[in-house]
C-alpha cells in the first residue's frame, strides 16, 4: 500500500502544530529551573553586602525531617552542616569575621546550637548516636572549642566569654551530661 504524498493542504497542519508545541515548550519552564529557585540571588542583595565580603555555607542532609538554620553576618565566615538519620536539627549563627563552624550529626534527634559573636572562633560539634544534645556559645574572639559525641542521650553545653581555647571534649557513652563555661 502506497503512502499518500504530502500535500499542500497536509503542510499548514503540520507546520501550525509544530509551532503551536514549540511555544508550549519555550512558555514553560523547565523542570530543573522550576524546583530550585535561587531567591538569594547576587543581583537581589543589598550592595553593602556584595562587597568583598567571602561568606560560604553548605548543608548536606540524608535522611527524613532533618533541619538546618545558617546564618552569618561578617566577612570571611565559613558554616557546613553535614546530618545523616532523622529528625536531626543544627542551627549555626556568627556576627564576626574569620570565623568556622561545624555540625556533623549522625543518627536521630540529634540537636547542635553553635553561636559565635566575635573573630577568629571556631566551633565544632561531631554527634554519632540518639538524642544529643550540644550547644557551644563563645561570644568572643579567637575562642575554640570541640566537641564530640558518641552514644545516646548525651547533653554537652560549652560557654566561652574571654578568650581562648578549650580542649576538645569527648563523650563516650549514654546519659552523659557536661558544662563547661569560662
Amino acid at each position: 500500500m502506497k503512502q499518500p504524498l504530502l500535500t499542500a493542504m497536509h503542510l499548514p497542519t503540520r507546520r501550525s502544530l509544530a509551532l503551536g508545541i514549540f511555544a508550549l515548550l519555550a512558555a514553560a519552564p523547565f523542570a530543573g529551573q522550576a524546583a530550585n529557585l535561587d531567591l538569594a540571588a547576587p543581583p537581589e542583595l543589598p550592595p553593602a553586602e556584595l562587597g568583598s565580603t567571602s561568606l560560604r555555607a553548605a548543608s548536606v542532609q540524608q535522611g527524613g525531617f532533618n533541619t538546618s538554620r545558617i546564618a552569618q553576618q561578617g566577612s570571611s565566615e565559613s558554616a557546613f552542616v553535614n546530618q545523616q538519620g532523622g529528625n536531626n536539627s543544627a542551627s549555626i549563627s556568627q556576627t564576626g569575621a574569620q570565623n568556622l563552624a561545624i555540625a556533623a550529626q549522625y543518627g536521630t534527634g540529634n540537636q547542635a546550637l553553635i553561636t559565635q559573636v566575635g573573630n577568629n572562633d571556631t566551633a565544632i560539634a561531631n554527634q554519632v548516636g540518639a538524642n544529643n544534645l550540644a550547644v557551644i556559645g563563645q561570644y568572643t574572639s579567637n575562642a575554640s572549642s570541640t566537641v564530640n559525641q558518641f552514644g545516646n542521650m548525651n547533653q554537652a553545653t560549652v560557654r566561652q566569654t574571654t578568650p581562648g581555647s578549650t580542649a576538645p571534649v569527648f563523650q563516650f557513652g549514654d546519659h552523659l551530661k557536661l558544662t563547661v563555661v569560662r
